[in-house]
């Protein structure tokens, strides 16, 4: 069996070399030779497993049950801190079993979700959940193909990672798995030749002393343009495009999901000497910048100076994100918990955003609603939980910065997880009282979303809804479109019922198509009602990138500061301009005939002057299909400026809308200059116009009333939310709750009465 023995010695060792570390340069030539050799099969194969011993950190053998037992290799067990080293295992399988091979820290093997080892951060148990911290100090993966492929001997790669330095004791073990069960719930006492085993095997670990060379903390001075401190996103990446810190072992206000971490200047990262790729970006704003950097054993400082292409606030608009999460989806395994202020603020701060609106919901309501205090807050970035963070050895002090005042948390609700959820997610802004009345426990709440909103509105909290495309993709990206969806998710469902009712002021998107998302929308702008569209995130939910993936900006005249900080920035949307999208293009003094306010009155029909700066960055190319070996490139998804690229050009198309309809276009370089866009467009009665980028950017409208008559602009559009609502209460109405379904019944009535109201006073289909 020299043959397959010869083979999969190669492949290791091919292996080894693609991820940097090569075993020394004659080993791989005297294994080819091997193949070329006159002698025996029995002699080949044993100057093969001579060649590989020295190399071989854990000897893993399987019985005829699939059990495992692993010994210590020859290899010296050298690792280093906060880096990985690779390894050959070698795999007895005498009765060539098939399989897939897993192997990691014994103990805990196949019983943990590896991708959090300290997954409870904000357990106050500390001492169980430090001590085990503590421990969790070795991560381990098998690099390449973990098939046990029913040979005698074959040969596997693992690669370690230390959070420690110095001497530490550890166990690695492997187990025998497949990938479907047996039928049977017990295993067979003996496995046949080439059967593939149907459960996880028992394993005997191998106990192995290892020294870990120690890494040093590398501080990174980040810099503005201008000089100033801040705090940015960096991911350090080694040349196999390994994360540091590693993943498996972050803890807040590192993210596991998260290829970056958020650094303050001054801040550190714990590195062993090698060659990394830092890149640098503070969201969409800026230019990501990369540099390489080669750490030494005397290197204690890496300079990132940032490149910023657009600044809205020195043009008086502020970004925000109404919606983005303290505890739930990505963050921990156990998402009632989550993160604390002092984490969510570094990472707002890491984006560049001056608002972030964190929203308790149904899986951490009871734990993160104790941070809700009506009043926006700017805390200072700590690390949380120090005695967690010592046993992850994270010992950084955390930095002040020149920009930290500049972004302001504000903890509000989002209505998902609660028993009206069905309806569509709310989203609750600027909230003075977080509890329902008369509630206790979250399904207490109404089953239906108007008498949430309507006490949302007695606080003066502006109100609206989440993920507003979810469930209204109708195969169509026309926009409007007269397509009756199904509304079977949890996008905007009730809102239309709300918004005629007085009880709706927005919904938020650019997260999805923007047909899903708008065209609800659309169809109410064209019936004359104000309804507002937010950009957000919904992060760690929808996105992981961080916040503000989604935007919204508000223009003020002045920053949002203090603890009304949000509700100056609300202020903002109700009454003045702003736009939203990825928040990679942008437009600024967006007029009608010069005048900037949200609501035109003319006395008579005729052109009218639609104006506005735009700016816009794209990279010179479109992304270059990835060299062999290389990742695939990940195309962008949702709402960004990449998929607006007219072709392989670097210009995108600015539409200027006239009750949805675009009447005119411009093509723009987005080369991160503001140009000057006009359109002289015809009204011929009452109409709402916007201006967009689709799939980048999107104004709210101006609405332009003639000779005082109200917009009323499609007879359509009134048809359409009339009859959507029958469809909403017959995917809806069985989840409302029978005490409340009279009234619910009563309201979607009322709803439906004003749509027929307003489709009678529509001059043209």
């Amino acid at each position: 069996m020299f043959q397959p023995l010869h083979a999969s010695a190669t492949r290791a060792v091919e292996k080894l070399r693609d991820i940097g570390e090569p075993l020394p340069e004659d080993l791989a030539g005297r294994l080819a030779k091997l193949a070329d050799d006159s002698q025996t099969d029995t002699v080949r194969s044993a100057a093969v497993e001579e060649l590989l011993r020295p190399y071989v950190l854990v000897d893993v053998e399987i019985d005829e049950r699939g059990y495992t037992a692993s010994t210590p290799g020859a290899a010296p067990p050298r690792l280093v801190q906060h880096g990985w080293r690779s390894f050959l295992v070698r795999v007895v399988n005498p009765h060539r079993l098939l399989g897939d091979l897993a192997g990691g820290p014994g103990g805990v093997l196949g019983l943990v979700d590896h991708h959090s080892h300290a997954a409870r951060i904000t357990l106050h148990d500390t001492l169980t959940v430090v001590p085990r911290i503590e421990s969790s100090w070795l991560q381990a993966k098998l690099a390449g193909p973990t098939d046990v492929s029913g040979l005698d001997v074959e040969y596997k790669v693992m690669s370690l990672y230390s959070r420690d330095g110095g001497s530490r004791r550890g166990e690695l073990a492997f187990i025998l798995a497949v990938e479907e069960a047996t039928e049977s719930l017990t295993r067979p006492p003996f496995a046949k030749a080439g059967q593939r085993m149907g459960f996880e095997s028992r394993q005997y670990g191998a106990a192995i002393e290892f020294d870990c060379l120690p890494a040093r903390d590398v501080r990174f001075d980040i810099r503005e343009p201008d000089g100033s401190s801040c705090v940015a996103a960096l991911t350090v990446r080694d040349s196999q495009r390994r994360a540091y810190p590693s993943k498996a072992m972050r803890l807040a206000p590192d993210m596991f999901f998260h290829e970056h971490v958020y650094r303050a200047t001054g801040e550190v990262i714990t590195l062993p000497a090698g060659q990394y790729e830092i890149s640098a970006r503070r969201g969409p704003e800026y230019r990501e910048v990369r540099v390489e950097v080669d750490v030494e054993a005397d290197t204690e400082a890496v300079t990132i100076e940032l490149d910023r292409w657009a600044d809205p606030a020195t043009r008086g608009y502020y970004s925000g994100d109404p919606h983005i999460h303290a505890g739930g989806c990505s963050h921990y395994s156990v998402p009632s918990e989550g993160v604390n202020p002092e984490t969510m603020i570094r990472h707002v701060r890491g984006e560049g955003l001056w608002m972030g609106s964190v929203l308790t919901w149904g899986p951490c309501y009871y734990h993160q609603k104790q941070f809700f205090s009506g009043s926006s807050i700017s805390p200072r970035a700590e690390l949380e939980y120090p005695d967690m963070q010592r046993a992850q050895g994270m010992t950084w002090d955390p930095q002040d910065t020149d920009h930290d005042g500049q972004s302001l948390l504000r903890y509000d609700l989002e209505v998902s997880g609660f028993p009206s959820s069905h309806s569509g997610h709310v989203i609750l802004l600027g909230l003075t009282d977080q509890d329902y009345p008369g509630t206790k426990l979250i399904e207490d709440w109404p089953s239906w979303n108007l008498p949430v909103m309507r006490w949302g509105h007695a606080q003066n909290a502006m109100v609206g809804y989440a993920h507003c495309g979810l469930g209204l993709a109708v195969g169509t990206e026309d926009l409007p479109n007269y397509i009756i969806p199904e509304f079977q998710s949890i996008g905007s469902n009730e809102i239309i019922v709300d918004v005629p009712l007085g009880a709706a002021d927005f919904q938020c998107g650019a997260e999805f198509s923007p047909a899903a998302e708008m065209n609800v929308w659309y169809h109410l702008l064209n019936v004359g009602y104000r309804t507002l569209m937010l950009g957000e995130t919904d992060y760690p939910c929808i996105y992981d990138d961080g916040p503000g993936v989604g935007r919204t900006y508000v223009q003020l005249p002045e920053p949002p500061q203090g603890d009304q900080a949000l509700e100056a920035w609300l202020g903002g949307l109700k009454e003045g301009a702003s736009y939203f999208g990825d928040g990679r293009s942008h437009v600024y003094d967006f007029a009608v005939d010069g005048d900037t306010a949200r609501e035109r009155s003319v006395d008579a029909s005729g052109p009218v002057r639609v104006s506005a700066m735009v700016a816009a960055w794209l990279p010179e190319q479109p992304p270059a299909a990835p060299a062999a070996g290389q990742p695939a490139y990940s195309a962008p998804v949702g709402w960004h400026i990449e998929r607006a690229r007219i072709g392989q050009t670097r210009t995108v198309l600015v539409e200027v809308l006239v009750n949805g309809v675009p009447v005119g276009s411009q093509e723009v370089l987005a080369d991160g200059n503001e140009q000057a866009v006009e359109f002289d467009v015809p009204l011929e009665r009452s109409s709402w116009v916007a201006l967009r980028i689709l799939r980048s950017v999107h104004t709210q409208p101006i609405f332009v009333e003639i000779a005082g008559r109200p917009i009323r602009a499609s007879r359509r559009s009134a048809q359409w939310l009339h009859d959507s609502v029958d469809a909403l209460w017959k995917a809806k109405s069985g989840f409302i709750r029978e005490s409340e379904r009279a009234e619910a019944r009563q309201a979607y009535d009322a709803a439906q009465a004003a749509y027929l109201t307003r489709r009678d006073e529509c001059e043209v289909d």
